[in-house]
This record gives structure tokens, C-alpha cells and sequence, in this order.
């Protein structure tokens, strides 16, 4: 009896291993990756490999407010740099009134180190879908993406439109997150395999298009798939001509799921604080940036329009005054103590506090970076109203 245990046991390892090496050589990158991240679960770990460069050969320096000519008090400045610390935060710029009023790094971080965007990705893929249109490479944002993704163009999921992504209402499933690494359609295989696409066009669909807001990363990722296709350029290099360059963009790089493949346009994108601020003061002045109007102003309106289906979310970009409701606990990212003071503040939100909080009433811009990974990356107890009100607060008269 013993033995035959045995034997069957050395069956099913034998039967294990081969089936793990024969899912090893269907995709070998998705496999080292998964190695890589469970060996370095570290919040800031950053491997992203292989990437496409942007950035501009003459970046555009932001103006610098005086010591003395502040715009916003001491105390305000130094409660939102006490508040950025305690949440072990990496960077926090704080532009207003054309000047960067205060600047702070923690200790190894500088203002040219590369730290990971999240979801802030997302409206960065928001603006290039406005691009794409005022090119004339998209017709509308009601085109449905059969259109443009030959593989649905027969099939009931290509009639989900351009505008049922950028509102997070396309009724496709979710990848459930796993560390299991055999999972066939999970969120770790998504982000980590070697065609991405391939992943992504698996994804059923499974309530009506536009009937309700349900955020999903594969939305974000068609968006970028559409944009790409649509244009006939690589989206990387669409986006350096398009957006980066333009704007006099720092080095960044984006993520590619191989070398010459498809950039994750969902999250991941590697920028400094310096040129997320960039993009709020681009988003807060109509698309206009240093001069030159880069992103058509009527598509900014358009992006930051409440949705049918949830007023507190636009085009891939949050809105503060429809999302009071949002964040019942103080464990969601979202939870805020108060209103925000300005209610018409918009959010460039990432997991993790990644954001960009931008105040058109008060020509206000902040960007807070910090750590990205892992299962709790931002300390619990964020306020995600603190940093806007109490620099408001301080804003002098």
C-alpha cells in the first residue's frame, strides 16, 4: 500500500513538472516576471523591463516661486510636507499661481528619479484618445472599437463604444487577482504576459455597455489598443510626438509587455513629480501648456465631464464633486474626511496615493508619489482631502 502511494505521488509530481515546463515555454517572460515579484515584494520595488523612452531634448523647467513671495503660507506648506512623510510618501511638488510655491523629497528620491504612476496611466491614455480624434485617426468617441480591433469587429463585444471605455462602463469581466501563477485569466497574468492583447481579448463580456460604472483596468488597455491601431504608429512613439515632446517632458519610459510590443496603458508609466505636474497644469489650463495648445481644450471639457453612470469619474479621470459617496471606510484609498473645498477639483488617481490633484479655481496643482506594490502600499488612514483643503486653506489672500 505504501508503495503504491509512492508511486502515485512521484505520478502526480512527475505530472506537475511537466505540466509547469510546458507552461513555462509557452510564455517564459510571464514566468520570470512572476519569479521576480515574489522574490521582491518590497512597496517600491521597480523592474520594469523592457520599456520605450520618452522625454524631450530640452525639457521645460517649471517656474519657481521666490522664498519671500510665497503664495501659500509656511504652515500649510509644512503640514502637507509633515503629511506626505508620515505616509511614507517619495515626492510632493505643489504649483500655484504659475510658480512651484514648494518642493519635497524624501531622503534617495530626487527630482529626476522615475517612480510608477498606477492608474494615473489611464488619463494619460484618456489624452491621447483626444489626441487621435483631433488628428483625424478616430472619428468619435461613439464609434464602437470593432472598428478598430479587426478580432471584435464580427463579434458583440466590438460594439462596446470608444466613450464606454473612458467611462469605465464597458460590461467586460474582471481579471480576479491571484499569485497563482497558472491562472489562465487573472490580473497578474494580464499585466505580466508577453502579449498582453491576446490576454485582454479574452475578456468576456458580461453586462450591457454604459448601464452602470465599473472600474476596470482592461478598459484603459483597449483604449491604448484603439489609439494604436487607429493611428498606425506605435503608441510610444505617438505619444513622445504627440504629448511627451510637446510638453518638454523629463526622461520617462512606459512599459512594454516584450521588446517591440504593446505599452501597458492602463498603469506603469515611469515619470518624475515634475512632469506629473506638467500634465495637471496641461489638463488645468484646456490643454495648453508653456504656450502651445497640445491637447484640443473642447476634449479637456469632455474629459472632465461627469459620467451618466457615475458623476464622480469622467473620462479616465476622477471628479470631486460626485465622489463624496464613493469611500464609506477609511481603508479605501478614496476616503476623505471632508468635502474638498473646491468642488471642482480633479484627481489623476493611482493605487498606492499616486495622485495629481489639480484646482482650476485656485490655479493649483499637487502631485503626491509614493510607494506603488505590494498588498498595502499607503499606510491606513489616508485622507484623500487633506492635501488639497489645507493648502487651500493656506492660500493667501
Amino acid at each position: 500500500m505504501r508503495k503504491r502511494l509512492l508511486q502515485l505521488l512521484g505520478l502526480l509530481l512527475l505530472a506537475g513538472f511537466g505540466y509547469l515546463n510546458v507552461d513555462y515555454w509557452r510564455d517564459p517572460v510571464y514566468w520570470r516576471r512572476w519569479w521576480d515579484i515574489v522574490t521582491h515584494l518590497e512597496p517600491d520595488y521597480m523592474n520594469f523591463s523592457p520599456t520605450a523612452a520618452l522625454g524631450s531634448d530640452r525639457p521645460v523647467a517649471l517656474p519657481r516661486a521666490a522664498a519671500g513671495g510665497r503664495s501659500i503660507s509656511t504652515d500649510a506648506l509644512s503640514a502637507a510636507r509633515d503629511y506626505a512623510a508620515a505616509f511614507d510618501s517619495f515626492a510632493l511638488e505643489v504649483f500655484q499661481a504659475g510658480r512651484v510655491q514648494d518642493e519635497w523629497y524624501a531622503p534617495g528620491w530626487t527630482p529626476q528619479r522615475l517612480t510608477q504612476s498606477q492608474s494615473m496611466m489611464k488619463t494619460i491614455t484618456g489624452l491621447m484618445v483626444g489626441i487621435a480624434i483631433a488628428d483625424g485617426h478616430i472619428a468619435s468617441v461613439n464609434d464602437p472599437i470593432g472598428r478598430y480591433i479587426e478580432e471584435w469587429r464580427d463579434d458583440p463585444r466590438g460594439a462596446i463604444t470608444i466613450e464606454n471605455l473612458l467611462q469605465m462602463s464597458s460590461g467586460l469581466g474582471h481579471y480576479r487577482f491571484t499569485l497563482n501563477p497558472f491562472a489562465r485569466d487573472s490580473a497578474f497574468r494580464f499585466l505580466n504576459a508577453s502579449d498582453r492583447t491576446a490576454v485582454v481579448l479574452r475578456t468576456p463580456l458580461e453586462w450591457a455597455p454604459g448601464s452602470r460604472f465599473d472600474y476596470n483596468d482592461v478598459a484603459a488597455q483597449l483604449a491604448g489598443i484603439v489609439v494604436e491601431r487607429a493611428s498606425g504608429r506605435p503608441y510610444a512613439g505617438y505619444l513622445q510626438a504627440r504629448l511627451w515632446g510637446p510638453m518638454g517632458g523629463q526622461h520617462a519610459e512606459v512599459w512594454l509587455d516584450r521588446e517591440g510590443g504593446s505599452v501597458m496603458t492602463a498603469c506603469c508609466m515611469l515619470a518624475s513629480p515634475r512632469d506629473w505636474a506638467k500634465i495637471g497644469l496641461l489638463m488645468k489650463d484646456r490643454g495648453r501648456f508653456n504656450g502651445r495648445q497640445i491637447v484640443p481644450a473642447a476634449w479637456i471639457d469632455a474629459m472632465l465631464t461627469p459620467s451618466p453612470a457615475y458623476a464622480g469619474y469622467g473620462y479616465f479621470t476622477w471628479l470631486a464633486a460626485g465622489m463624496g459617496d464613493r469611500a464609506a471606510e477609511p481603508a479605501d484609498e478614496s476616503w476623505q474626511s471632508e468635502p474638498m473645498l473646491d468642488q471642482g477639483l480633479f484627481i489623476l488617481q493611482g493605487h498606492g496615493g499616486q495622485r495629481v490633484y489639480v484646482s482650476r479655481a485656485r490655479d493649483l496643482v499637487i502631485v503626491r508619489l509614493g510607494p506603488f506594490s505590494g498588498f498595502q502600499p499607503l499606510k491606513p488612514g489616508w485622507d484623500n482631502s487633506f492635501l488639497p483643503n489645507t493648502l487651500i486653506r493656506g492660500l493667501k489672500k
